[in-house]
C-alpha cells in the first residue's frame, strides 16, 4: 500500500509541475515526495520543469535540493539541455547560477545545450549561454561544433553571435600581458608587465586549448619558470588557487613535471607569509595530491621535496591509492621505499 501511494504521490509531483501549478508542487515536497525520482520517461521533476520552461517551479525544485548533474535515462541530457527547448532563458539561468555545467554533452549525441539552442533557434537562450561562458568549439559525435550548425541551419543572426564570441575571445586573449611572456620564459618581458600593472591573477579563456583556466602561477610553475614563480608570488598572486580543469593547484602543476625547486619556493614562500598550507590539496577530478602527481611519473626530487613540505603518504585518491600504492603499482621501487608510512 505504501509503494503504491508513494507511486501515486510521485506521478502527482510529475503531473503538477506539466501543468504549471508551483502550489501544489510545494504541497507535495512537503509531505515527503522524492524530487530526483525519474518518471516513466527517464526524467527527474527538475528535467520536466525546465522542458515546460516553468521557472518558478525550476526555483521551488532548486530550492529544495533538486540534483542538477543527473542526467535522463534515454539519452543522457541535463536539466539544461531540457531547458533550452523551452527557450526559457531566466530557466537557464536558475540552472546554470546552481551549478550546473554549462558546456557538458549528451551521452547520445554529444551535444551540448549550446549546440541544442542553435538547433532548436533559440536566439535569445544562445546569448544567455555566451554570456555565461558556453564554449563554441565543442565537437558533437558527428564532429560539429554551434559554429557549424548554426552555418548549416542558414540562421544569419546566430551565426553573428557565434562569430562574435570568437571573436571576443581572441580580443581578450591579445591583451593578456603576463601569460605569453611566462610561456616564453622571458623574464624581462615578465617584470615590464607587472611594472604596468598587469595582474598577477591573469588567466587564460576557457576555449578548448591545454592553457585553459589557467592562471599565470600554474603556467610559470608547470613550466617550470622558478624566477618567475617568485616574480607572481611577490606581486600577490595566490599560490593555492586552483588553476586550469583539472582544478589542481599551482603545486600540482610542478609536482607532475617534476620542477623541485619550485615546490620549494612555493612552499616556503607560504611559510615566509604565514599563509595557511593547502600542499596536501586533493585534485577534485581523481583525488590526487601533489604528492600522487609527483610519484605517479617517477619524480624523486619533486617528492622529496614535497616530503620536507609536510606532505602527508596516507591520502587515499578517489582510486583508494596512497602514494606509497601509487609507487608499487609503477614497480618504482626507491620511490616506494621513500613514500612508505613506515619507511620500508
Amino acid at each position: 500500500m505504501k509503494n503504491e501511494q508513494y507511486r501515486n504521490s510521485a506521478h502527482s509531483l510529475h503531473s503538477a509541475i506539466k501543468e504549471g501549478n508551483a502550489d501544489k508542487v510545494n504541497s507535495l515536497l512537503q509531505v515527503g515526495v522524492q524530487l530526483n525520482d525519474y518518471d516513466s520517461d527517464g526524467l527527474t521533476p527538475l528535467m520536466i520543469a525546465s522542458g515546460y520552461g516553468h521557472s518558478t517551479i525550476v526555483g521551488i525544485l532548486l530550492n529544495e535540493g533538486a540534483n542538477v548533474h543527473v542526467v535522463d535515462r534515454v539519452m543522457g541530457a541535463t536539466a539544461l539541455h531540457k531547458a533550452v527547448q523551452s527557450g526559457n532563458a531566466e530557466v537557464i539561468r536558475k540552472l546554470i547560477d546552481q551549478g550546473i555545467f554549462i558546456d557538458q554533452q549528451s551521452a547520445v549525441l554529444g551535444n551540448t545545450a549550446l549546440m541544442d539552442a542553435v538547433l532548436y533557434k533559440q536566439a535569445e537562450v544562445i546569448h544567455t549561454l555566451l554570456h555565461y561562458g558556453a564554449r563554441t568549439e565543442i565537437r558533437n559525435y558527428w564532429n560539429q561544433n554551434a559554429h557549424e550548425l548554426a552555418l548549416q541551419e542558414e540562421i544569419p543572426d546566430i551565426v553573428d553571435a557565434l562569430a562574435d564570441a570568437n571573436k571576443k575571445n581572441e580580443e581578450y586573449i591579445s591583451k593578456l600581458k603576463l601569460i605569453p611572456a611566462i610561456k616564453s620564459g622571458n623574464i624581462l618581458q615578465v617584470k615590464n608587465a607587472l611594472t604596468n600593472d598587469a595582474c598577477a591573477e591573469e588567466r587564460y579563456p576557457i576555449i578548448g586549448t591545454v592553457d585553459d583556466d589557467y592562471s599565470a602561477l600554474g603556467i610559470a610553475a608547470r613550466e617550470g619558470h622558478a624566477e618567475i614563480v617568485c616574480l607572481l608570488l611577490e606581486a600577490g598572486a595566490d599560490p593555492w588557487k586552483p588553476t586550469g580543469l583539472m582544478r589542481g593547484t599551482p603545486l600540482h602543476e610542478a609536482a607532475f613535471a617534476g620542477h623541485s625547486e619550485i615546490i620549494s619556493i612555493i612552499s616556503e614562500w607560504s611559510g615566509l607569509k604565514g599563509l595557511p598550507s593547502e600542499v596536501n590539496a586533493q585534485g577534485p577530478y581523481n583525488g590526487l595530491t601533489a604528492l600522487h602527481d609527483s610519484v605517479w611519473h617517477g619524480h624523486t626530487n619533486a617528492v622529496k621535496a614535497l616530503l620536507a613540505a609536510g606532505a602527508r603518504v596516507d591520502l587515499p585518491t578517489h582510486a583508494g591509492m596512497t602514494p606509497y600504492l601509487l609507487a608499487k603499482a609503477y614497480q618504482y621501487h626507491e620511490l616506494a621505499k621513500i613514500v612508505s608510512p613506515g619507511h620500508e
